[in-house]
C-alpha cells in the first residue's frame, strides 16, 4: 500500500487559488507546509491538446458534476495541481469596492478586507504573477469582433486583464497553456512554495479533519491511483493548523464529513452563464488569440459579457441544424464567434456530502430564480444585438423553443419578448462561492474574519467558499487577495507564539 504519513506546521488541503496562495505566504514566512492535492500533477507534456482529453485529465469528473434542481447546471472545477486555475483563462479582477464595503459594514470583515491592506496584497500578487492587460494583437478575431460590437452599441467594453504576461495567443487555456504563459498556480505559487520548503503530495484525497477536542490536529483520507481507486491511506498531522482550500464544493464536504454543521455548506452561490454564437462572412479564426480577451462588464445589471474561444470539437456541437445543413456550417467552422454571459445570480443553494461515492463527492442543490433568468435573458439579448452590430450574418442564441437561427436584427425582439426557464438554455457554473461564508456572527457564517472555523481552533477555510457572497466579476484574484491577508496574519500570529514559547 502506498500510504502517506507526514507532519508539518501547516497542512493545506487543495492547491488552487486559495491553497497555493496560503502556501506561498506561510512557507515564505519560514513555516513548514504540506500541500495535499486530490488530483495529479500535470506537466505541459502531459496535458492533452484536444479538449475532451484535457477535460479527462484535469477536470473534476470530466466536467459532468452538476447541481440538483429543475435543470442540472454543470459545475466546472479543476482536479489537478493548480485546481481550477489550471483550467481557466486567468482573468483578473480586484474585489469591487461596493462588495468590499458590504462585507465590511454588513458582515464585520473589516480587517480582512481593509482597503489599504487588500490593495497591498493585490499589488504583491500582480507583481509576482505579471498581471497585464491583453493587448489588441492578442484579442484574435473573436475578441476583436466583440470589441466592434460593443463600440457600435455604446457599451463599456475593455480588454481583459489576465495573469498571462507571455501569452502567445494559442487559445488553449482550458487544456492548459502549452507555453506556461498563464501563471496558474501549478506553474507559479505551488512550485514557488516548494522552493521555499513546502512539500506536495498528489493523488491524496482528504476525507475528514482529525480533532483532539475542538482543536484540529491533522487530516485523514486516501491515496489514489490514476483511476481514482484507493491504494493506500492518508494521515497528515498539523502542528499549528489545518487549512481547508478544497473549493466551494469540496471544502464544505470535508468539513461536514468531519462533523461540523452550522452554516457549513448552507449558502452556496454562483455565476452561471451561457453563450451566443454568430456566423460571419469573413474568417474569425477562434484558434488564435487569448481564450478570453475582451469583456463588457455590466455590474449594475448583474451580468458580465466575455469573449470565449472554443476548440473546434466543442464549437461544432454548439452549431444548430442537422444533416446537410449542419455539415454546411461545419465547413465554415473558422467563421464563427462565441461570446458568453455570466450572471451574478441571487439564487442561494446548499452543499452536502453525497450519501454514496467517495469522500470528496458532493450533492449541490441550486435553482436560479425568476429574476436570475430575466438577467440571463438580458445577456442573451445584448449579445445577440452585439453580434449583428459586429457584422454577423447569422446568430444562434441557443434558447430552446425559440428561433434557433436569427438572420435579421429585428428578430432579436422575439428573444426579448419571452421569459426563459433554465431547461431552455445550456448553462454552466464556473464561478462558485460562499458555501463556508465568512462573517463576525457565527449565527450566519461558518468562519470568522480571520477565516478560522467558528467553534474550533487550528482550523481555517481559505478559498472561494469563505467569500461570503458572489461578486459579479471573476473571483480568482479576490480569493488570492483575501487569502493572502488571512495567511499573512496567521503567519505572524504563529511566529509570535513561537517566539513567546522560546
Amino acid at each position: 500500500m502506498a500510504s502517506i504519513d507526514d507532519i508539518a506546521d501547516f497542512v493545506i488541503v487543495g492547491t488552487g487559488a486559495g491553497g497555493a496562495t496560503a502556501a506561498r505566504v506561510l512557507s515564505g514566512a519560514g513555516h513548514s507546509v504540506i500541500l495535499l492535492e486530490e488530483g495529479p500533477s500535470l506537466a505541459v507534456a502531459d496535458r492533452p491538446r484536444d479538449l475532451l482529453g484535457g477535460m479527462r485529465a484535469a477536470f473534476r469528473d470530466m466536467g459532468t458534476n452538476a447541481t440538483i434542481g429543475t435543470m442540472p447546471l454543470p459545475l466546472l472545477q479543476g482536479r489537478c495541481v493548480g485546481g481550477s486555475t489550471a483550467i481557466n483563462s486567468g482573468i483578473i479582477w480586484r474585489l469591487p469596492d461596493d462588495v468590499r464595503r458590504d462585507w465590511t459594514e454588513r458582515l464585520g470583515l473589516g480587517e480582512l478586507v481593509d482597503e489599504r491592506g487588500l490593495s497591498d496584497a493585490f499589488d504583491a500578487i500582480e507583481r509576482e504573477l505579471g498581471i497585464t492587460e491583453t493587448v489588441p494583437a492578442l484579442w484574435g478575431g473573436n475578441g476583436e469582433r466583440m470589441a466592434r460590437g460593443a463600440e457600435a452599441l455604446g457599451l463599456p467594453g475593455k480588454a481583459i486583464v489576465r495573469n498571462a504576461p507571455r501569452c502567445k495567443g494559442s487559445a488553449q487555456c482550458l487544456q492548459g497553456c502549452p507555453n506556461e504563459a498563464r501563471q496558474s498556480m501549478d506553474v507559479s505559487y505551488v512550485p514557488r512554495s516548494i522552493r521555499q520548503g513546502a512539500r506536495l503530495h498528489t493523488r491524496a484525497r482528504v476525507d475528514r479533519v482529525r480533532f483532539e477536542g475542538t482543536r484540529a490536529v491533522g487530516v485523514e483520507g486516501a491515496v489514489l491511483d490514476a483511476a481514482r481507486r484507493q491504494v493506500g491511506t492518508l494521515s497528515v498531522r498539523a502542528r499549528r493548523a489545518v487549512i481547508v482550500s478544497a473549493s466551494a464544493v469540496q471544502s464544505p464536504v470535508v468539513l461536514r464529513r468531519s462533523g461540523l454543521r452550522g452554516m457549513v455548506g448552507e449558502r452556496f452561490m454562483a455565476h452561471p452563464g451561457c453563450a451566443v454564437v454568430g456566423r460571419f462572412d469573413e474568417p474569425v479564426e477562434m484558434s488564435f488569440g487569448g481564450t478570453q480577451a475582451y469583456e463588457v462588464p455590466l455590474r449594475e445589471r448583474r451580468i458580465k459579457l466575455e469573449s470565449l474561444s472554443l476548440p473546434p470539437e466543442m464549437l461544432a456541437a454548439r452549431l444548430p441544424g442537422a444533416g446537410a445543413e449542419w455539415v454546411e456550417r461545419l465547413t465554415q467552422l473558422d467563421h464563427f464567434a462565441q461570446w458568453a454571459v455570466q450572471c451574478r445570480m441571487e439564487a442561494v443553494g446548499r452543499v452536502r456530502p453525497r450519501w454514496f461515492g467517495n469522500g470528496s463527492d458532493a450533492s449541490v442543490t441550486y435553482v436560479p430564480t425568476r429574476a436570475d433568468m430575466l438577467r440571463i435573458r438580458d445577456g442573451v439579448v445584448t449579445l445577440s444585438r452585439m453580434m449583428f452590430a459586429a457584422g454577423a450574418r447569422e446568430v444562434y442564441p441557443g434558447v430552446a423553443g425559440l428561433k434557433t437561427v436569427l438572420r435579421d436584427p429585428a428578430e432579436v425582439e422575439l428573444l426579448e419578448a419571452s421569459e426563459y426557464v433554465p431547461s431552455q438554455l445550456t448553462m454552466v457554473a464556473s464561478h462558485l462561492f460562499a458555501s463556508c461564508p465568512a462573517g463576525s456572527d457565527p449565527a450566519n457564517s461558518a468562519v470568522g474574519p480571520d477565516l478560522a472555523v467558528h467553534g474550533t481552533s487550528g482550523l481555517y477555510v481559505m478559498d472561494a467558499s469563505a467569500l461570503p457572497t458572489n461578486m459579479g466579476v471573476n473571483p480568482q484574484h479576490s480569493i488570492m487577495g483575501v487569502v493572502w491577508r488571512a495567511a499573512e496574519r496567521l503567519a505572524q500570529q504563529e511566529l509570535r507564539a513561537s517566539t513567546s514559547a522560546a
